[in-house]
């Protein structure tokens, strides 16, 4: 079974783990919820049970005070309608007799195994006690003979608290089943760059990944992804890279063997040549000379490389300073004419002399060195070389360097920039180690700034530096 079948199993049940927790998690607290929700219902109720019982033993209260016991038998009996719908069962008592008391009207069969009084409505009885532990409620009518009693029936009123907290419930479940259906989508989502990821070392572990080529960044670019996306494509250019800095590595390791394997050669053969003709002290020095050329030309490969590492991992900090740009140019410039000349090439300068920005001036001449020196070697006798520094409306500062050389091919053009890397593949033609423009774009990045090439083969070559 291969990772990314592994890594697809592991973050399915990552996911149905996730879930199953949140879910429990929700259910928990929902019940707490509902619970909460029950007993306002219950207490609500209990209020308007003691709100209707307590109403009409004062209207009971205020017959039996102004008429008589019998007229108050006679009003139960004819209109028993009011107690019958609120489950209330009325009672006369014998006033001094301990009896259970009569029954007159209302709801009848009630199991009332204590005293009346036992199930009195009292203040310093909580709603719990009287409503929920106790089956009935009880308020007296006090007479001069006989004693009146109502008796509320509770569990024949829970029904109404429950039947409301019933549809609570059900509108919870209900919600419960919707947020699950959308957090399963939205963990799938959460995790689909970790699946992303897994399938993208899998291809990099065998190898068939591909770093995007520029046609790919920039369609990408002008379709940028949204929302969770934005992961997986992160992921997906970090993976990427990841492979293109593994493959340059080995690129790398292999051009610096190429490379310098031959300066080593060199001073191999030089060194065995002077130790056999030892008797010949020019012969030796004339090795020795080789020897110290060729050990030179290691030393400042090495150096290159060193120094291209140093300004990728930003230990080379810009030191900047206001630095006028076209003094800068001129420098450069005033160092490759006699070069220009030696190979009859027109070097030319265009450049305002108001042009200063917040840059390091040394980085900034090692860049248009490097440039400048690739634009001399690469143009033609009778061939011309113009850098030209202007502002652009953005309020950048653009210095471009011009030549009519050449030029390089369109495949080319996105791998010039990578260390060690030349179009030529002999690696002999042109002296050089393939890191001036590596080194370059290291430097302009280092001073937050842009190194593009614009190239066309047989016709020219333009750098343009933006800062």
């Amino acid at each position: 079974m291969s990772s990314s079948r592994n890594i697809e199993q592991a973050l399915a049940k990552t996911q149905r783990h996730l879930l199953v927790r949140f879910m429990s998690t929700l259910l928990l607290c929902l019940m707490l919820v509902e619970l909460i929700v029950g007993a306002i219902f219950f207490f609500d109720l209990y209020q308007t049970e003691k709100k209707i019982l307590t109403s009409m033993s004062t209207e009971y209260q205020r017959i039996l005070t102004y008429d008589s016991s019998e007229r108050l038998i006679h009003v139960l009996e004819a209109n028993p309608h009011r107690l019958l719908e609120n489950n209330i069962a009325a009672y006369k008592v014998e006033k001094g007799v301990s009896s259970e008391g009569t029954f007159i009207a209302g709801t009848q069969h009630l199991s009332i195994a204590q005293p009346f009084s036992s199930y009195q409505i009292d203040d310093n009885r909580s709603w719990l006690e009287s409503f929920i532990l106790s089956s009935y409620m009880s308020l007296p009518i006090e007479g001069e003979q006989y004693d009146f009693w109502l008796v509320l029936d509770n569990r024949a009123r829970d029904f109404i608290a429950y039947n409301q907290w019933l549809m609570t419930l059900y509108a919870l479940l209900a919600l419960v089943a919707v947020t699950a259906v959308f957090t399963r989508n939205i963990i799938q989502s959460a995790m689909s760059p970790l699946v992303t990821f897994g399938d993208l070392l899998d291809k990099l572990k065998k190898g068939q990944l591909e770093f995007p080529s520029t046609s790919t960044k920039n369609e990408a670019e002008s379709d940028l992804p949204q929302g969770l996306n934005v992961i997986s494509s992160s992921v997906h250019t970090a993976v990427a890279k990841l492979q293109h800095v593994t493959t340059t590595l080995n690129t790398t390791v292999d051009a610096i063997a190429h490379d310098i394997r031959t300066p080593l050669s060199r001073i191999t053969l030089a060194s065995q040549t002077a130790l056999l003709n030892n008797a010949d002290q020019q012969a030796m020095k004339d090795a020795l000379a080789d020897c110290s050329e060729h050990a030179m030309q290691a030393s400042n490969m090495l150096t290159a490389l060193m120094k291209l590492n140093d300004e990728l991992t930003g230990k080379r900090i810009p030191q900047k300073v206001p630095t006028q740009v076209s003094d800068v140019i001129a420098n450069v410039v005033s160092w490759y004419e006699d070069v220009a000349e030696d190979k009859q090439v027109e070097l030319e300068v265009e450049s305002a002399d108001a042009l200063v920005i917040q840059s390091d001036p040394d980085k900034l001449t090692q860049v248009l060195v490097n440039l400048v020196d690739n634009a001399i070697k690469y143009t033609e006798p009778e061939g011309r070389v113009t850098v030209k520094a202007e502002q652009s409306s953005e309020g950048k500062i653009a210095i471009t360097i011009q030549d009519t050389g050449v030029g390089i091919e369109q495949k080319y053009q996105d791998l010039i920039f990578e260390r060690l890397y030349r179009v030529d593949s002999s690696r002999s033609n042109i002296e050089g180690y393939g890191l001036g423009l590596s080194l370059a774009l290291a430097m302009v990045e280092n001073l937050e700034g842009t190194l593009v090439v614009e190239s066309e083969l047989g016709v020219g070559s333009t750098f343009t530096l933006s800062l």
